[in-house]
């Protein structure tokens, strides 16, 4: 009997002794503080142990499907790269400032710390969410397809290139455009996104286009210089760029700061292609400003040639023209 009281006893000291604790506001919370190797252990335990538990229900489907891996890829993108970042990167605002800090998931997972992951546990993980983590449960407002779809583009994400997963992660039927240089030249717009994708090397000769529009757009150098033969000739703002370098040292990035604010208009696509070569000529509005603040509204017009590679087809001349918008059937496009 008085061990049993010197055990309750016991329990009552240490549960006001914990309680105290909680109040005193000791422990230090800030994500910039790390937790203690106790802490740290404990939570960690219990995550894996708690996650591990719930995954025998899980039915994995097949996810050989290459329409599920762009659409994993495009929710990826919009939804996870901030934190777990993007081929090519190693860190990022986010991925700093968080604790504890998000696995950088373009790495293989035994280079960010986990032994090998099951599409289970990744489709629990992205379904439920982790308490005080900053992992959202984006199963409350994305179904189940969605969900292994990011799954299957997971499995993937380690081994693309960072031209790879911007095709991939290119949402279709997204937008871009250029600025217009000059008064009265240099505008183009396409469609972000390659429709019908089976794998990266597959894409047709528009699609190069559109991923090429889409890195611009997003803002991603090395992606956009990826379509681009190294020979490129690209005739814009009334002058020429004679090469990828010499483009990506002018014109590139006041390209890709115009697209974030330009609204654009799809109004018509033509292509076609004889063997190594391939043509794509789209029209379209653009709406926005300048770079100088100058108000723009013009229909434009883009002329892609392109060259079949080994790596398959890249853009090697590029022409933008542009004038100000009338209504269709009042003028033709024309330099």
């Amino acid at each position: 009997m008085k061990a049993i009281k010197l055990l309750f006893a016991l329990a009552v000291v240490g549960a006001l002794a914990a309680l105290a604790f909680v109040y005193s506001g000791i422990y230090p919370v800030g994500a910039d503080v790390p937790h203690t190797k106790f802490v740290d252990w404990a939570l960690e335990t219990l995550r894996e142990r708690s996650i591990a538990a719930r995954l025998d229900d899980i039915a994995v489907p097949p996810l050989d499907d290459s329409q599920m891996l762009r659409a994993g890829g495009a929710d990826y993108n919009e939804m996870c790269a901030a934190c777990h970042l993007k081929p090519g990167q190693s860190e990022s605002d986010m991925s700093i400032g968080l604790y504890p800090q998000p696995p950088n998931l373009t790495l293989a997972a035994e280079q960010h710390g986990d032994a090998a992951i099951s599409a289970a546990r990744r489709f629990w993980v992205i379904k439920h969410g982790i308490k005080a983590s900053a992992m959202p449960a984006w199963g409350r407002t994305h179904d189940d397809a969605r969900i292994w779809a990011m799954v299957v583009f997971l499995q993937k994400l380690p081994s693309l290139t960072p031209t790879q997963y911007q095709t991939l992660a290119t949402r279709p039927g997204g937008e871009s455009g250029h600025e217009p240089h000059g008064p009265e030249t240099g505008a183009a717009e396409s469609h972000g996104g390659a429709t019908g994708l089976n794998t990266v090397a597959a894409l047709t000769a528009p699609d190069v286009v559109d991923a090429f529009q889409s890195a611009l757009k997003s803002g991603d150098v090395p992606a956009a210089l990826g379509w681009l033969a190294a020979d490129v000739l690209i005739y814009e703002g009334g002058g020429a760029e004679r090469s990828r370098e010499e483009y990506a040292a002018h014109h590139l990035q006041a390209d890709m700061a115009f697209l974030k604010a330009a609204q654009v208009e799809r109004l018509r696509r033509r292509s076609g292609d004889s063997g190594d070569t391939a043509w794509v000529t789209t029209e379209s509005r653009i709406r926005g400003k300048s770079s100088s603040g100058r108000e723009v509204d013009v229909r434009s017009t883009e002329t892609a040639l392109l060259r079949k590679t080994a790596e398959g087809w890249r853009i090697a001349h590029l022409h933008w023209s542009s004038q100000d918008h009338e209504p269709a059937g009042t003028s033709a496009l024309s330099d």
